[in-house]
């Protein structure tokens, strides 16, 4: 149990019970999109650029019944509690996949587009699927062929194109067909590395990821009306859970983007009608410099902003510029939504802080032996919440939750008077890399293994353009290997944005009493290091 320390002078503990007011969603997220459904059977779900100049369209009634016919055709290669997996770019087919393998009861399993066969492979046979869905990545190569390499490490996988999930489902099949979902049963297994160096599947209930999404519209009061044009990935926890079931769980419309191209995304904006859009920093810098974006960006009333640094200067140009709120939020796989800014919050606030609690969270800042710090006080975060996941899958000793049911997250934070959270640091280190999570441990792991390396330490190097690049510091032998040679061996192993683009070398590391590398000795080596 937490330590709870108070007493004369202590000032008020960082200890923030959970607002319970606003009602849970206490249903699957198959029964959500039938209730929706019912609600706006004409309202367009799913809008997307069709070519030739045409937007296509699906009604809740028509993708609702999509969905259900794909999830009665589902059933038969996967039962409920099964995996199925999907290794391809954002589409109408990832979307419809997501609500069939929820209303069949399977347990949603994506792989990251950029991964190699070794990070897919480590995946595949973590979660042991019994389908992979694939299809273009984000450049547009086909994932299928290095999917079905794969399969065959894994016992009785079977690898379909994720077309097949729409032009498969039969007329025949309907909703007797399907299962009662519990709320509580998992929907989806989020990959999160971890400070071991592997990737680990955060395992979500429909409960939380449902709420997840119905908490960010309840914050920002959205609704039917809203069209929501975001192109974060779909293999994220920002995409298939914040955005989507946002968006599709108020009865919005959700404008599918196969990724982000500025102009692309500007046209679907305008043509569209675009209330409410999002993504990282580099993202909407990107965006605002197209031609045509202020017209674009006339109707939308909301800008969602994360996944690294917020520059004060961008907030305020949107807000003052376009009349746009602006918000940040604050999350991980293993709890998709804790925080968020106020929708009317300030530039200076929207950019320092990330806001303050979700309904039904609770929040602690604690120092290393759960002892519960005070306000204004740096310690790790921890929180609880129905929103956390259910634990890591297949990793039962892997959970990081506390007696008293908090989730640490390992990032350092304060809480305020007025309750609102600063994230000062990351315990895990993780480097944010335009919004993907990159851990030095997975990467000095890699690394090390290359003959000339003898020893390596993987630290954030600040990007204007980034906000953070993977920085090494190498140690090795004779004769030293070069830059070139090394970025190729990392990227036989690792994704693209995991590969380290800043490189220094030493005769010796700093450490520590105990032999641990000095890191913080480590980052003035990078103060010219480009932007």
């Amino acid at each position: 149990m937490e330590t709870l320390r108070d007493g004369p002078g202590t000032g008020t503990l960082a200890d923030l019970p959970a607002d319970t007011g606003p009602a849970l969603l206490d249903m699957s997220i198959g029964a959500r999109l039938r209730e929706i459904a019912e609600r706006f059977p004409d309202r367009p779900a799913l809008r997307w650029d069709a070519g030739g100049g045409e937007l296509g369209t699906l009604t809740y009634r028509q993708f609702a019944d999509l969905v259900e016919r794909a999830a009665a055709d589902l059933r038969i290669a996967a039962g409920p509690g099964e995996r199925v997996a999907v290794w391809a770019a954002n589409s109408v087919q990832w979307v419809v996949l997501e609500f069939a393998c929820a209303t069949a009861g399977a347990v949603l399993t994506p792989l990251n587009t950029a991964w190699t066969d070794d990070e897919a492979r480590h995946a595949l046979a973590l979660t042991t699927p019994r389908l992979l869905y694939t299809g273009p990545d984000t450049r547009g190569d086909d994932l299928g062929l290095r999917a079905h390499r794969l399969a065959g490490d894994v016992p009785g996988l079977t690898v379909r194109d994720i077309t097949a999930i729409t032009t498969d489902a039969v007329d025949g099949r309907t909703s007797a067909d399907l299962p009662a979902v519990d709320p509580a049963a998992p929907f989806l297994i989020q990959f999160t590395s971890g400070t071991t160096g592997r990737a680990k599947g955060a395992t979500l209930s429909h409960r939380a990821a449902l709420n997840a999404g119905h908490f960010r519209v309840l914050t920002y009061q959205a609704d039917e009306t809203d069209v929501w044009v975001n192109p974060v990935p779909l293999h994220h926890i920002g995409g298939s859970v914040v955005i989507v079931l946002a968006a599709l769980s108020s009865g919005g419309c959700y404008v599918v983007m196969p990724r982000f191209d500025p102009p692309t995304m500007v046209d679907l904006m305008r043509r569209c009608g675009a209330t409410r859009i999002g993504g990282v920093p580099t993202m909407l810098y990107a965006l605002l410099d197209v031609p045509g974006a202020h017209q674009a960006v006339a109707s939308v009333q909301a800008v969602g902003l994360g996944g690294t640094s917020v520059p004060p200067s961008l907030v305020d140009r949107i807000q003052r510029e376009y009349g746009a709120t602006v918000s940040v939020a604050y999350a991980q796989s293993e709890c998709p939504m804790i925080t968020s800014t106020e929708p009317h919050a300030d530039a200076t606030a929207v950019a320092t802080t990330v806001g303050v609690a979700s309904p039904h969270t609770a929040l602690r800042i604690v120092d290393a032996t759960n002892t519960v710090l005070r306000r204004g006080e740096v310690g790790e975060l921890v929180v609880r919440s129905p929103l956390t996941m259910l634990g890591y899958w297949d990793m039962p000793d892997a959970a990081e939750f506390d007696a008293d049911g908090f989730l640490h997250t390992g990032d350092l934070g304060s809480i305020d008077d007025d309750g609102v959270l600063r994230i000062h640091g990351r315990a895990r280190e993780v480097i944010i890399r335009g919004g993907e999570n990159v851990y030095p441990v997975e990467v000095e792991d890699v690394v090390m293994r290359h003959p000339a390396v003898h020893g390596v330490a993987v630290l954030a190097v600040p990007s204007g353009r980034w906000g953070e690049e993977v920085g090494a510091v190498v140690q090795a032998g004779t004769p030293q290997p070069d830059i070139a040679e090394l970025e190729a061996f990392a990227a036989r192993s690792l994704a693209h944005f995991k590969v380290p683009r800043h490189w220094r070398f030493v005769d010796a590391f700093p450490l520590t009493a105990s032999g641990k590398i000095r890191k913080v000795d480590l980052t003035d080596l990078f103060e010219r290091a480009e932007p």
